[in-house]
């Protein structure tokens, strides 16, 4: 296949071949501080309130299923679904952990109920997706 100089395809290859050089860089140059300037829209810095959460997993991804139970119903409405490589979920398990440990110094320990693998719902893992 052969893609036009200036096209809208040739520009968007330019982009993501861009984008996977920086990525390179980082990773052989992880000593490097980075400065990320992180851009959120309104809609989304309003946030989704999800009072269920389930993790899935396959040998290539977790998927984070976020979601709001409603008192006296019997079903779960998933409003968000986030997937991301077993490193990127292990990086953000550390990151909450973290923030936990922060959050507790300040502010007392976090009291929870119970054990999660008790639960039928709410807050649980459903193990590795077949």
């Amino acid at each position: 296949m052969i893609i036009k100089k200036g096209t809208h395809k040739h520009n968007q290859i330019r982009k993501i071949s861009n984008n996977v050089k920086i990525k390179e860089h980082i990773l052989n140059n992880p000593q490097q501080p980075q400065k990320v300037n992180v851009k959120i829209d309104e809609q989304i810095g309003e946030g989704i309130y999800a009072n269920f959460m389930m993790i899935t997993h396959s040998p290539s991804e977790f998927i984070l299923d976020f979601g709001r139970m409603m008192p006296g119903m019997p079903s779960v409405k998933v409003k968000s679904r986030i997937l991301v490589t077993p490193q990127h979920a292990k990086h953000f398990m550390q990151l909450l952990q973290k923030n936990i440990e922060n959050f507790e110094q300040q502010h007392g320990e976090i009291k929870v109920p119970g054990k999660v693998e008790d639960k039928d719902i709410g807050f649980k893992s459903s193990g590795q997706n077949t």
